[in-house]
């Protein structure tokens, strides 16, 4: 049987076996023309006799900008002055570059969250769109991972604001692994936390055909509900918030247990691999014998149990050990449970961790009400476009972002045609290995 791959996989095997790179694609301007279409249909909430500079102009300056290396509003405002020749092929700069105070409050005080939907959502077509030309539909997982957690962009905090204490911003991700982008957020209330926002982000979802994980702060009745009512499965990682089921679950794992669980076809899987200079075994345990938990009916869709091991020995023959068990809807599927368990360290990796590395996300000193919230959704729309392109580069995202800043009239048009579906299809063609379709 073919090795099944996440439709990010698929992308970047469909990209290295027709050899198409920036530096082999042909250039073509589309997806910045259809992304511009979506800057301009913002709505705008300024009063029209204060206006000078076009919302939809200010919108994908920023955009460009993140994209080319800037962080802070005074490096986008640096960037669009260097380049403004390049830019008026887009747009229209009645008024020329806007200052970098016109971008702070502008973009702090529009609805980007829906130039990041649209935006998104046209990715994920132009991802479907190379995939189904590609032919490499059929290799896909028919499950897909999506996993929910928290970040804190710690230096949107204040602690010497006239109101009192300021609060770092804080943000609940919905990360998919399958295309290894964040579909979705919600800004979190200094008076709440990332549990409700996470049942109701969960309850406006599409879950068919997907296992949506979390750790163990989210490891609620609620939560699991909101997943079964929207068609998903779950894998839920469960600890000390939930002392007793935790003890219980933990006690269950026992020697015999897990001695029968490796017999049993479905239940068992190991993996040895290279980790931080060191070998890293994993054993992963999952049985749908649970009639002995007294409560599972208050949790729905309950069906199996999970169990982690991991040992990791290290060059100078020390070890460490470490135990992870979970609460899952999905039954023994044991190779399921392993995509599921460690592909929640995805939103880490691939969403929390660039955020601070490539864009410099936790150095963020905009205050939340003026500008962070907005200004972290840019970032992510521009880290998608980076996550489906990186492979073809290989090199990092940061070094990405630094090497299209001295090219960048040149590199970003052709970085964008490699998400161009036509672009893709000719490509394809030309190779004669997919047929034109």
């Amino acid at each position: 049987m073919a090795k099944k791959s996440t439709r990010l996989e698929a992308l970047h095997d469909t990209f290295k076996e027709n050899n198409i790179s920036p530096e082999n694609i042909v250039k073509n301007d589309s997806l910045i023309r259809q992304i511009k279409k979506y800057a301009d249909s913002v709505q705008d909430y300024r009063h029209p006799s204060y206006v000078k500079h076009l919302l939809g102009d200010i919108i994908m300056i920023v955009f460009f900008a993140i994209l080319g290396n800037a962080n802070e509003w005074g490096e986008i405002e640096s960037f669009a002055k260097k380049k403004e020749a390049w830019l008026r092929k887009y747009l229209e700069l009645p008024y020329g570059i806007p200052t970098d105070d016109t971008y702070r409050i502008v973009i702090g005080n529009i609805n980007t969250d829906y130039f990041f939907q649209v935006t998104v959502g046209l990715l994920l077509h132009t991802v479907d769109g190379i995939l189904e030309a590609s032919g490499k539909e059929q290799a896909l997982h028919e499950k897909s991972i999506v996993s929910v957690d928290g970040k804190v962009s710690c230096g949107s905090g204040r602690k010497n604001h006239m109101d009192g204490e300021e609060k770092a911003l804080q943000t609940l991700n919905v990360f998919s692994n399958d295309y290894g982008m964040c579909l979705a957020q919600k800004f979190i209330g200094e008076k709440t936390n990332e549990i409700p926002a996470a049942q109701e982000i969960l309850r406006l979802m599409d879950l068919k055909d997907t296992i949506v994980t979390a750790d163990a702060m989210n490891c609620q009745k609620e939560t699991a509900a909101a997943v079964i009512g929207r068609k998903g499965d779950y894998v839920l990682a469960l600890k000390g918030n939930q002392p007793l089921f935790y003890e219980e679950v933990m006690a269950f794992f026992d020697a015999e247990c897990k001695g029968e669980l490796r017999k049993r076809k479905g239940c068992y899987q190991k993996t040895v691999e290279p980790e931080h200079g060191g070998i890293a075994t994993r054993e992963y345990y999952i049985t749908e014998d649970i009639g002995w938990y007294s409560e599972r009916k208050q949790w729905k869709g309950l069906k199996s149990f999970g169990m982690v091991h991991k040992k990791i020995e290290k060059p100078d023959g020390s070890r460490e050990k470490e135990c992870r068990y979970y609460i899952c809807s999905i039954g023994e599927n044991v190779e399921e449970f392993e995509r599921a368990a460690r592909g929640h360290w995805g939103v880490e990796n691939n969403l929390h961790w660039q955020m601070d590395f490539t864009f410099k996300d936790d150095k963020n000193t905009s205050m939340a009400r003026t500008g962070a919230k907005n200004l972290q959704i840019m970032k992510k729309i521009v880290l998608s476009i980076l996550g489906l392109v990186k492979e073809s580069y290989k090199i990092s995202m940061k070094r990405i972002r630094y090497e299209l800043s001295l090219d960048y009239e040149n590199g970003v048009e052709k970085m964008l045609s490699m998400l161009d579906i036509d672009s893709i299809k000719k490509a394809l063609y030309s190779t004669r290995k997919s047929p034109l379709k």
